[in-house]
């Protein structure tokens, strides 16, 4: 089938001004596993998916439901402020978009008026909050006998002391008086929680849903405390959280004096897995097509993208995005860029692993923003698994042991967040090793992006959904075997950071 170098330049350049989700942009989610009809119930959600799975590309397609009302807040405007300082800015955040939401044309009543006072009110008291310390030891003189109204208590401070004073009550008395924030959000939950009712029944009965977008910005050791408090806000009222995170880089819950701190999925929420992984090759590669096909039905072009491969370059492709769209789609136009200028007939395997390697900077980036403290750990871990898998035995597949999965925590995190970095690719969760040893593996892909060049020699790449006549994936089980207990030693030497924190999530 023939094509115009005009439609496959609309197509290129729709996909570059859409790639990323916006509030005016961004290439519309395709659900074929119905996730919108899941995250649009009256239920808390987690959200899980690598950078560009289509998490808030998802997120988006939520304004497009008429009964609900849609907060979202992008933590990564917030990720260099401290816990729990965090949680002023969000609600702040939050009263404002809701204040905006009340602030409709043709939509003026005394009942939106006093809700959006409400809301003013809370918003200045919140605003002064953020630029109080988040502890204040304080010595206090002259103390009057009676307690201090909460009036006064703003007045001198925030977290200091206020109200009137009657000098012929007084008594001299000299004590430290400690001071958190945390205890002055804690004492205004019951406010919140009433305003939230309040501004749901203005909002004529709507369902608040509170996104929180990019969660994985909020350091992993504060991630637990930062929904415990969303969660007992939303609680027996019509707020519901929508948390969209990368699975390895989150840390839902943690126990702390013999209780949970955070929130558990299937008890205080339901998850949500937007990751196409290698394991279901097929199903993955009619994906990625239908997305295409998307793009052109958006862009109003009929067009027959198999046109532009040969050979096993749609597969290649496919297993150099790792099943992640927004890297398919990347890739795609960088080749579909080289058939426009004729650099390029038709995109075959070699063509693929060209651009791949190209483009392996851009998840070297992502791992230095997303990993933050611990990006010199996951970089030595990378590096030693590439030079047993890649350089030593010349493949591109490995085996891991189950058992020791479940004793080496932190051999298995550093493993979970690199396939979540997209530098590893799970290609099966379960299968045996060739021969047999009576144990379950778990088998990994290396990047394509992390070839040293598009034709490695001696290299054998093991194909996804490859089997034999007994379906048996037989190169997938004789994939070399990486102990993790050596693996370790061999960092150690490198290393000196090799604590990991772990997340609640396998």
């Amino acid at each position: 089938m023939e094509y115009r170098k005009e439609d496959l330049k609309n197509i290129i350049d729709f996909i570059e001004e859409n790639l990323r989700a916006s509030n005016s942009a961004g290439i519309e989610f395709i659900d074929a596993k119905n996730y919108l009809g899941r995250i649009s119930t009256n239920q808390n959600h987690v959200i899980f998916g690598r950078r560009g799975a289509g998490k808030s590309c998802l997120i988006s397609s939520l304004t497009k439901l008429k009964d609900k009302s849609l907060v979202k807040i992008n933590i990564e405007d917030f990720k260099n402020i401290s816990y729990p300082n965090i949680i002023v800015h969000v609600l702040k955040a939050t009263f404002e978009q809701l204040y905006e939401l009340l602030t409709e044309k043709n939509k003026i009543s005394y009942k939106r008026f006093e809700t959006k006072k409400s809301l003013k009110k809370e918003i200045s008291i919140l605003s002064k909050l953020i630029y109080e310390p988040d502890n204040l030891d304080e010595n206090i003189k002259n103390l009057h006998k009676e307690e201090s109204s909460r009036e006064g208590f703003l007045k001198k401070g925030i977290l200091g002391l206020g109200g009137k004073r009657n000098k012929g009550n007084e008594l001299e008395i000299s004590k430290s008086v400690s001071k958190s924030k945390l205890d002055f959000l804690l004492l205004d939950l019951p406010k919140y929680k009433k305003l939230f009712h309040i501004v749901s029944n203005t909002l004529n009965q709507s369902s608040i849903y509170l996104v929180f977008d990019d969660f994985y910005f909020l350091q992993k050791k504060d991630q637990p405390n930062f929904l415990d408090y969303f969660h007992r806000l939303s609680k027996d009222i019509e707020l519901y959280l929508k948390v969209a995170t990368i699975k390895h880089r989150t840390k839902l819950y943690k126990q702390e004096n013999q209780s949970y701190v955070g929130v558990e999925i299937g008890h205080d929420v339901l998850d949500v897995d937007l990751d196409y992984t290698l394991d279901k090759f097929d199903d993955l590669k009619s994906f990625m097509l239908l997305l295409l096909d998307k793009v052109a039905e958006l862009c109003k072009i009929k067009i027959d993208f198999q046109y532009f491969f040969s050979g096993d370059g749609f597969s290649q492709l496919c297993l150099a995005s790792g099943g992640v769209p927004r890297d398919f789609l990347s890739l795609f136009v960088k080749l579909a860029t080289k058939i426009l200028t004729n650099e390029l007939k038709t995109i075959g395997k070699i063509d693929v692993n060209e651009v791949a390697i190209s483009n392996i900077s851009n998840k070297y980036q992502s791992l230095k923003t997303d990993s933050a403290s611990e990006r010199e750990i996951l970089e030595s871990y990378l590096h030693e698994i590439k030079s047993i898998v890649y350089f030593e035995k010349r493949t591109n597949a490995f085996l891991v042991a189950k058992p020791e999965l479940d004793t080496h925590a932190q051999e298995r995190q550093a493993l979970r967040e690199l396939v979540d970095l997209r530098l590893l690719h799970i290609i099966d969760s379960n299968t045996s090793r060739a021969p047999s040893d009576g144990r379950r593996y778990e088998a990994y892909l290396i990047d394509v992006g992390l070839y040293d060049n598009s034709r490695p020699r001696n290299f054998k790449q093991i194909e996804p959904g490859t089997k034999d006549e007994k379906s048996r994936k037989d190169d997938l089980r004789a994939s070399p075997y990486i102990e993790l207990a050596k693996l370790t030693q061999n960092i150690k030497k490198v290393c000196k950071q090799l604590e990991l924190e772990l997340s609640s999530i396998d």
